[in-house]
């Protein structure tokens, strides 16, 4: 067998090994059930109610990641770290309180503002009232998929997934039939709840404490605060056009709508890079120390999955006319935006997600915090650029172009992590 194919079989056979497989399927069913989701929404209601569930869903997204502090994006990469599964156990019981206190305190502000947040689309505040609540309890669904991935159980994190997407598929389609756009918004929040619960209890994840974090994980908050943070200007990022074209551009709520189902497939092809991320997440906080075995890992990662990415994307850009009609007649006019979103997304699958994840992963999460906040403001001053002038289109050539330049600041700074280890 040639180095071309030895090299990628052994790093699939170390990936698939660490239940790689189950990570990517329940991932891949999350993007794909989401869609029928989204399919069963848009083909009842009209585009206009569906661009006030886009709008308010884009602003709540973006505090999704500030969910308990960054308690459950800590306690991953520190459970990597101890040495005994006694004190990994208290560990997610204290981040655990901690972190229900934060994201019950984030969803009752979200509530409260939504008035003023959502007032240049009115419609939407009704609406995201009820989505507010998503980050109570998305945090409980990302909690016990964390304890599963340091417990090195990938597969019972995979089919929380699994569990959620049908959940989600089921609560769609009963939701906008009984209550509309307000009926599926519910449906989006209780999902994850609902299908953390019974793998909670498996894990032993129902207790939990108040306990202090800083003498069992010293720096805890540190990170985790800068994790969300960070996390919160990169889910800004995908955000920022959607609010830009609300305040520069937006004629009516249907335009709106018709961008944001021209994003969705290029954000669900995003599953790849994250899948990897996530199984690999633990394996590669405990490396990170190791410059050599770093560079292996990344370019392991596009001699295997890049070009999987090259060719995926090559065919979704050829396929999208028949791919948009699937949402309705009234959303093909999103053609050249899907293929304009998905030539960046390119950048996100070989640079931006990758690099990003292993950053955390590393303990480089000041770096990523204030990596993503540079990218975000160069991102709102181009769209605040582009919009006004070229509109939609404009909006989607920003985000393109940002997420190959924000992929290259990552790998640059990965390198200058290895330039610091000792030698």
């Amino acid at each position: 067998m040639t180095p071309f194919w030895s090299d990628r079989i052994d790093y699939l056979r170390r990936f698939l090994a660490r239940d790689g497989l189950w990570m990517m399927a329940s991932q891949s069913a999350v993007k794909l059930l989401g869609f029928v989701a989204v399919v069963l929404v848009t083909r009842t209601v009209s585009e206009t109610e569906y661009g006030w569930y886009a709008f308010a869903m884009g602003l709540v997204a973006t505090a999704v990641p500030f969910m308990g502090f960054g308690a459950y994006q800590a306690f991953v990469r520190f459970s990597a770290l101890t040495t005994q599964m006694d004190e990994c156990i208290e560990l997610h019981r204290r981040a655990m309180g901690w972190g229900f206190m934060g994201s019950f305190a984030l969803a009752v502000m979200l509530t409260l503002a939504s008035p003023w947040i959502c007032v240049d689309v009115p419609e939407s505040a009704p609406v995201m009232r009820i989505l507010a609540w998503v980050t109570v309890s998305t945090f409980w669904m990302e909690h016990v998929k964390g304890l599963a991935r340091a417990l090195s159980d990938n597969k019972t994190s995979a089919q929380v997934d699994l569990t959620f997407a049908l959940l989600m598929v089921l609560g769609a389609g009963l939701g906008v039939h009984f209550g509309g756009i307000h009926g599926y918004a519910l449906a989006v929040v209780l999902s994850p709840f609902l299908a953390a619960l019974p793998f909670g209890a498996k894990l032993g994840a129902l207790r939990v404490s108040l306990g202090r974090l800083s003498g069992l994980a010293p720096g805890f908050w540190s990170y985790g605060i800068h994790t969300a943070v960070g996390a919160v200007l990169a889910k800004g990022f995908y955000a920022v056009d959607v609010f830009l074209i609300g305040r520069l551009w937006l004629e009516d709520a249907q335009a709106l709508a018709v961008y944001r189902v021209a994003w969705l497939i290029p954000l669900a092809t995003h599953v790849l890079p994250t899948a990897v991320a996530a199984t690999d997440f633990v394996r590669n906080a405990s490396k990170h120390h190791q410059g050599h075995d770093i560079w292996s890992y990344l370019l392991g990662y596009w001699k295997t999955f890049g070009w999987v990415s090259v060719m995926a994307l090559g065919a979704v850009a050829w396929a999208t006319p028949w791919l948009l009609e699937v949402f309705g007649p009234g959303y093909t006019q999103g053609v050249w935006l899907m293929r304009v979103l998905l030539l960046g997304s390119l950048g996100a699958h070989l640079l931006r997600i990758p690099l990003g994840n292993l950053l955390s992963a590393l303990g480089r999460a000041n770096w990523n915090t204030w990596a993503n906040g540079v990218v975000l403001l160069v991102t709102a001053l181009g769209c605040v650029w582009r919009i006004p002038e070229h509109g939609l289109m404009g909006a989607a050539q920003v985000m393109a172009s940002m997420m190959w330049i924000s992929g290259m600041l990552s790998l640059w700074l990965v390198g200058v992590h290895v330039r610091l280890l000792p030698h």
